[in-house]
């Protein structure tokens, strides 16, 4: 198989497209019978699976060297044709889901393929595309301003995520003066941040009033593929966070607090021992080789697929110059590949990041025989789960990684997964909050910031920290400026994933192959139908919550914490 590096790649031309696509649309309503509408399928979802292809190789690109002119101009590139290409799928999804034949079509393609196009829908119009395309320029430049960040410290130039494992120094006064660094770079920038915002939430404001909604949230939700879940389920299940999981948080950061020694536990008291965080042995070449060793332990499935990853050059782990911050997994249909992206700073991070996107890349890999494009990638909260849970289900190998501290791993990432649960849920009501108030002024937003952390973080105390007490840390996360609503889906994989570390706990055979399950059926289901296959609770559920952290509590209390 060809490495990264051999992949064919060009701009898709959509003014030659379009022809094909008026071709197609009319032989697929004057077909005679199901097999041609079938066939006319089949030809549009290999359109779309090479363009996503070719569009994939230009935003990795992009990510891994933001600097070059070359690659900003092909992504831009591609960003300026994505409104062009919704139309042209629109345009066809109209005529698939008003079908004469649609009954045996569902018998084909199966009703996710066309409860997605129904969605499609009603999240695109031609009369959009202008704003669509101003939106990705506007994203992108926040990508570009995060990514130029140049920070002195301690006589050194770093980058946002370089400056990161400061922050979890052993030294006190380390760990804040370098949060003090990084939010220089904020405040220096909270300009050009407040009014990059503004923008985004008006423009995409204006978008669901052209599409006749009353605000972004519901044409959010159906851009997000949410459809057997609404604002409403997701706010109920907000109210169970607060309920169970933010009082078992407070009990952790008082244990956290007992553990460090520390009379008062501030935002910057990040590590979790007073030695530090464990931090993983080796370079990234031998943490690589690590978890090749350990994916073919833990299957022929896995040590199969990570070998491939590592021969074919499909990792791209070291944080560099000029290089996006932050880790994703993409994927190349035509090759049937994935692509695991990230940035290894010597922390523990490096390890989750890869356990994490290694679920993603293992997922996709494990469905890219799925009949349809659409099927290759399940909907975003139901792809976190894949991920979060490969997180748990590699903890039988974290001494391969961290040698005897991997006990210490195993305690914090536990601590740190439920302490996360709060922090999503406060990042997705204050995009409710947002999308319910475009007119909202930058220090409205903040203002409603620090409210909702009172109600989610009620522990946080950021000292003496300017800019994070006048509410404006939700800047540094992404999603809120690049993918609206996409952060709830974090919490929601997260409960699933800690049901899935319950389920490895109590029976290995049964737990992966309700795993396999799940990977292999990629995105022919919605969320809640995903989660009833690998034999979960769905988190919207009365009690789940409640259950989960009653596991937990339990783990935890079987943890001498003393013996860490």
């Amino acid at each position: 198989m060809k490495k990264y590096c051999e992949y064919y790649y060009e701009r898709i031309d959509v003014e030659k497209l379009k022809p094909i696509f008026d071709d197609i649309i009319t032989k697929f309503e004057s077909a005679k019978n199901v097999d041609k509408q079938n066939e006319l399928i089949r030809e549009v979802n290999q359109i779309f699976s090479t363009s996503s292809t070719y569009r994939s190789i230009a935003h990795l690109n992009f990510s891994r060297d933001t600097e070059s002119s070359e690659t900003k101009e092909e992504n831009e590139y591609y960003d300026g044709i994505t409104p062009a290409l919704s139309e042209l799928s629109t345009r066809f999804a109209k005529i698939v889901v008003s079908s004469k034949f649609r009954k045996e079509l569902e018998e084909k393609w199966e009703s996710q393929y066309f409860n997605l196009m129904e969605m499609e829908l009603k999240s695109f119009n031609p009369k959009i595309k202008e704003l669509l395309l101003k939106e990705s320029k506007l994203e992108n430049e926040y990508t570009a301003l995060l990514a130029s960040a140049k920070i002195e410290f301690q006589g050194e130039t770093y980058n946002l995520t370089g400056l990161a494992p400061f922050h979890t120094d052993l030294d006190r006064n380390t760990r804040k003066s370098s949060y003090e660094a990084r939010f220089s770079f904020f405040e220096e920038n909270a300009e050009k941040l407040d009014d990059l915002y503004d923008r985004l939430v008006k423009l995409r404001h204006k978008m669901a009033l052209e599409l006749g909604y009353e605000n972004y949230i519901p044409l959010g939700y159906m851009k997000m593929s949410r459809s057997d879940y609404n604002a409403e389920d997701v706010s109920n299940y907000r109210k169970q966070i607060v309920k169970y999981v933010v009082p078992l948080a407070q009990k952790l950061y008082d244990q956290r607090k007992e553990i460090l020694g520390l009379d008062k536990l501030y935002f910057y008291d990040g590590i979790n021992y007073p030695e530090g965080n464990p931090k993983p042995k080796g370079t990234p070449e031998e943490l690589v080789k690590s978890a090749q060793e350990m994916y073919h332990e833990l299957s022929s499935e896995t040590g199969d697929f990570f070998d491939k990853m590592v021969k074919e050059d499909l990792l791209d782990l070291v944080n560099r110059k000029g290089k996006a911050g932050g880790g994703f997994c993409t994927s190349f249909p035509d090759y049937e590949r994935p692509y695991i992206f990230a940035n290894f700073n010597g922390t523990d991070h490096d390890v989750t990041v890869l356990t994490h996107e290694a679920g993603h890349a293992f997922q996709s890999y494990l469905s890219r025989k799925q009949p349809l494009i659409k099927y290759l990638w399940p909907t975003m909260e139901s792809a976190e789960i894949h991920s979060m849970s490969m997180e748990f289900i590699t903890w039988p190998w974290m001494e391969k990684f961290f040698g005897n501290e991997a006990g210490r791993f195993r305690y914090m990432h536990m601590v740190n997964s439920i302490l996360f649960l709060p922090y999503g849920a406060c990042v997705d009501h204050f995009q409710h909050w947002v999308y319910e108030n475009p007119e909202a002024t930058p220090k409205e937003r903040k203002e409603k910031w620090s409210e909702l952390e009172k109600i989610y973080l009620p522990n946080r105390d950021y000292d003496d920290l300017d800019f994070p007490k006048s509410g404006g840390i939700w800047q540094g996360q992404l999603h809120i400026y690049q993918m609206p609503f996409y952060y709830i889906d974090y919490t929601l994989a997260q409960v699933c994933a800690l049901q899935f570390w319950a389920k490895f706990e109590h029976n290995k055979e049964t737990a992966w192959k309700d795993y396999m399950n799940l990977c292999q059926a990629g995105g022919s289901m919605p969320f809640t139908k995903l989660v009833e296959l690998a034999g979960l609770k769905s988190p919207f559920d009365e009690g789940v919550l409640n259950k989960v952290v009653s596991d937990i509590e339990r783990w935890l209390s079987s943890i001498d914490k003393k013996s860490l």
